[in-house]
């Protein structure tokens, strides 16, 4: 009987900090190689090199970025399966590279499409941010879009969730919108909605008041009488 065993698998980590693993076990990547790998990741088409030369090296003339492109990818490491693939003059990370922060695009189109509800992990998996701590022109746009797509998310999940009778993920996914931006009223609302439903009035009241007051505090605003109405009578009708 032949032995038979599955392709070792390399795994690029982006979300919560930058990571990636071969057969399960870490691997030390140089810091230029990191960006380079992470830009290719976050873009799902491929890059001129030209592009990439001038978006990681943006102080350097074309001649020294292309050299410092060059360099990088001599230095990539090699655990297998090609991390970086070129046709023509672009690039693009190679095919058998598992990247999370793809896995979590997808799950984020498929909660705004299907209503399937999603494992245990999805509340884990949308959480988490992109490359936190990194600061480069060229990763901010993406930033910003996965802490709204994924801020939308976890609003939906909660609330599915909460149709699925699964309380306790419903409380995870509205407070982990919350915890990502804590002045978006919608996730504070919903969590409030859920200590009332489960007999909890005086978290709820506290869920408000704290958000009332940090409301204040930064924006000088009030919350909303959507809200407001949620907590009236606990308030005396104020």
């Amino acid at each position: 009987m032949s032995d038979t065993h599955a392709p070792a698998r390399t795994t690029l980590h982006l979300l919560n900090g930058f990571g990636m693993d071969h057969d399960q076990a870490r691997v030390h990547v140089l810091p230029s190689v990191r960006k380079l790998l992470a830009l290719l990741a976050v873009r799902e088409e491929p890059v001129s090199r030209a592009v990439v030369a001038a978006l990681l090296w943006p102080e350097a003339t074309a001649r020294r970025a292309a050299a410092c492109l060059r360099s990088t990818l001599w230095r990539l490491a090699k655990p297998g399966e090609p991390l970086v693939e070129t046709v023509d003059d672009t690039l693009f990370l190679g095919a058998a590279v598992d990247v999370d922060f793809r896995r979590a695009c997808r799950l984020a189109d498929a909660v705004a499409v299907t209503e399937r509800v999603p494992d245990a992990d999805a509340v884990a998996l949308l959480k988490a941010d992109l490359l936190p701590g990194w600061d480069h022109p060229w990763l901010h746009a993406e930033q910003d879009w996965w802490r709204e797509a994924r801020l939308r998310a976890l609003e939906v999940l909660s609330t599915r969730f909460r149709s699925a009778g699964d309380r306790h993920r419903a409380h995870q996914a509205a407070l982990a919108a919350v915890q990502t931006d804590p002045l978006r009223e919608s996730a504070h609302r919903t969590l409030v909605e859920l200590h009332l439903a489960d007999g909890n009035p005086a978290q709820a009241l506290r869920q408000y008041t704290a958000y009332r007051v940090r409301l204040r505090t930064e924006l000088g605003l009030e919350p909303s009488p959507e809200i407001h109405r949620l907590v009236r009578p606990l308030l005396g009708g104020r």
